[in-house]
């Protein structure tokens, strides 16, 4: 029984002394450093905060972009949706600059949409994946009749009243034959909006 006592305490008394050093030496360090905890703590939180993440890339155009034209009749209220291949001028273009393009053509259409009386063109929304873009016609009467004249060396086409401008075009005089000149001095009559088109396509390089 004195043998196992004394096991008992060869064993208890270095634990205890063990654990005497560990209490002292706590003690020790929060008496001389008492925001060593502390200040560690903190740091390891902030290296743990999540950082705000800034998505810097910006929404452009590509070839594989979804183009959905509205053509809206604005006497009848019809909607004809296309969906047609993005034009490649449209390629890497962003919201802005598509915005400032389409602005920019419908001050200078193409003869087509002249022809079916364009009066307006809208962004209605755009993606990366997809452009919807409403252009407003106002359609014209057929057989109104036109002439063709020269205003300042150009060809002009005034309505039938011959003193209000339909259309100026990039198309000279000097280029055109005497004959068709002469006619033109005197204003040349077309009959409607596709012979129009056909006469000045003729004449656009």
């Amino acid at each position: 029984m004195k043998i196992l006592k004394s096991i008992g305490l060869y064993f208890v008394y270095p634990f205890m002394m063990f654990l005497l050093g560990i209490f002292s030496h706590i003690l020790y360090l929060d008496y001389f450093y008492p925001n060593k905890y502390n200040v560690l703590g903190e740091n390891i939180i902030s290296d743990i905060r999540p950082y705000p993440v800034t998505n810097i890339s910006e929404m452009i155009i590509t070839c594989d972009t979804k183009y959905l034209l509205l053509e809206q009749n604005n006497l009848t209220g019809e909607i004809n949706t296309l969906e047609i291949p993005m034009p490649e001028k449209y390629w890497g273009m962003n919201r802005t600059t598509l915005e400032e393009n389409l602005y920019e053509y419908l001050s200078d259409p193409t003869l087509e949409d002249i022809e079916k009386g364009l009066i307006d063109i809208q962004l209605e929304s755009f993606s990366s994946t997809e452009v919807l873009v409403r252009k407003l016609y106002q359609p014209v009467e057929k057989n109104m009749g036109y002439y063709l004249m020269v205003q300042e060396g150009k060809i002009v086409v005034m309505e039938k009243d011959k003193k209000t401008i339909y259309l100026t075009t990039d198309i000279y005089a000097e280029a055109l034959s005497d004959s068709l000149k002469q006619e033109l001095i005197q204003g040349k009559y077309i009959n409607d909006i596709e012979e129009l088109y056909g006469f000045l396509e003729s004449y656009t390089s």
